[in-house]
């Protein structure tokens, strides 16, 4: 009977993270619904839109910060879950906004990798070594998985013959390198390895978050095909030539 309690607890705080992965789980599907929507309505011109990207994005921002710093707002039923909702659909539209339109498959395939490499974060985050300091653990992971990435990155990267699809891969590692150790850490926050309570009236917070993540490992995926043709570009020695002989041309008027 004296493990009761923290039974009872550690059932509240799966309950908790339960919600929390179905509520991100919402805002994820309903933001994949809005970037194929272009593409489905490919008779209008909708995308890109910065006028549209900037105000949505000035919107769920400002609503975000009045969200995170106001205790009733976060706090109080059911102003919490209207603010997360308003906030999500803000930068679900500012992100179809600024992207140009989405190919049903490349918008499925980068919502399935986010998710898988998000999911297999977050399980790491739930495991804990006995008598291993939280941080310390994070550290280890992260280390242990930046090796065992770069070096799947040297075995697919020599298998692979074309140079922007090296470079384009070793985005996608680079970028689940620095996501790891983010993600790791809100996967302890929301599991409560750091001391805290089961964050049950941060439920709305906790799972924007998560959304906010997605939204953003979306938008770089998107843009890793335009950053290898920009590094190709920079190391091309013919372009290193040509912005020389600019560079020459400013320098002598």
């Amino acid at each position: 009977m004296s493990d009761r309690p923290g039974s009872d607890v550690d059932r509240l705080r799966l309950k908790v993270c339960v919600w929390i992965y179905g509520i991100a789980l919402v805002f994820i599907f309903l933001a994949l619904l809005l970037l194929l929507l272009p593409a489905l309505l490919s008779h209008y011109d909708l995308v890109p839109n910065c006028t549209a990207a900037y105000s949505f994005f000035v919107c769920g921002l400002f609503i975000l910060i009045l969200y995170v710093w106001v205790d009733w707002l976060r706090f109080k039923v059911p102003f919490n879950w209207i603010a997360s909702c308003v906030v999500a659909a803000c930068l679900a539209l500012g992100t179809v906004s600024v992207i140009p339109e989405q190919a049903v498959g490349r918008t499925l395939l980068f919502a399935i990798e986010i998710l898988v490499m998000v999911s297999f974060f977050l399980m790491l985050a739930y495991w804990q070594l006995p008598d291993c300091p939280t941080v310390v653990y994070l550290l280890l992971v992260w280390y242990i998985y930046a090796v065992c990435s770069w070096f799947l990155c040297a075995v697919v990267g020599s298998s692979l013959s074309d140079p922007e699809d090296v470079i384009s891969f070793a985005m996608h590692i680079v970028l689940w390198q620095m996501s790891c150790p983010i993600i790791l850490f809100q996967g302890q926050v929301i599991y409560g390895y750091y001391g805290n309570h089961p964050t049950f009236l941060d439920m709305p917070l906790c799972a924007l978050i998560l959304f906010v993540d997605f939204l953003g490992f979306y938008a770089f995926l998107d843009g890793a095909d335009h950053i290898a043709n920009s590094i190709l570009y920079t190391v091309d020695p013919s372009a290193s030539r040509f912005f020389s002989r600019v560079l020459k041309s400013q320098l002598d008027t």
